[in-house]
């Protein structure tokens, strides 16, 4: 199987729900002449954003953007994510009442996903030595990305959004008192699974080394009576009390 990619951590979506920026519009009318040949239309929020959790804006009849031409689902052919142009397979009648409903972030994916990988960089520093994360890969199973790491990558990137990018609506220091919060909650999460995987594993932790000195640079050799031709007398004064 393939290695473990940034949405096997968590989708742009978790992060952007965890954060509250996310948000759904039903049934919207988008601006655009309907005249049997227009096929363009726009619909008034950006940036437009993924609703299944796959990080594509999925287009056609039931994709991420559903467009329904007198309540009945069309053919999606392209979204541009930031200026909410929707352009459609064909072209609705004359007289049609047009209708979209789609999912929406005052966030780009690009911001998001610089988030992410922040997240997912803090996460590798921690088990670094400690967790073989490179062996995780893009299944589901038991070696994929574990659950507990998918849900710290998601709080402690919305801890970050909270942070540096405030909610829509929401009282600023609120909303970086919150994110402080989650950052704290990810780094107590990650502390306990890897107490946990160490613990089950035998302990499974980075190497440490130690020293013991008594100031001096050779070890003691109290009784200089004991030296033979093997050691020599140099050594044995420099080995005496």
């Amino acid at each position: 199987m393939a290695a473990a990619t940034d949405l096997d951590y968590s989708s742009l979506q978790d992060i952007r729900e965890e954060a509250g920026h996310q948000h759904i519009v039903k049934l919207e009318t988008p601006s655009g002449t309907v005249n049997g040949s227009n096929t363009v239309f726009t619909v008034g929020r950006t940036y437009i954003v993924d609703r299944d959790y796959n990080d594509v804006i999925d287009v056609g009849v039931s994709g991420d953007v559903i467009v329904y031409d007198d309540n009945v689902a069309v053919d999606v052919d392209s979204v541009d994510t930031t200026t909410g142009v929707i352009t459609l397979g064909a072209a609705p009648a004359t007289s049609s009442v047009m209708l979209v409903t789609y999912a929406y972030s005052l966030l780009s994916d690009t911001k998001v996903g610089k988030y992410r990988d922040e997240a997912i960089d803090f996460v590798q520093r921690k088990i670094s030595g400690i967790i073989d994360f490179g062996a995780w890969t893009d299944s589901d199973d038991s070696t994929g990305v574990p659950p507990i790491v998918q849900t710290v990558v998601r709080i402690y990137a919305a801890g970050l959004i909270l942070i540096r990018d405030h909610g829509l609506n929401t009282d600023t220091e609120n909303s970086s008192k919150d994110g402080y919060k989650r950052l704290s909650s990810a780094k107590s999460l990650l502390d306990d699974y890897i107490k946990d995987v160490g613990g089950s594993a035998g302990g499974l932790s980075r190497v440490s080394v130690s020293s013991r000195s008594d100031g001096n640079i050779f070890e003691r050799n109290t009784d200089l009576s004991t030296w033979n031709e093997s050691v020599s007398t140099t050594d044995t004064f420099m080995r005496g009390e």
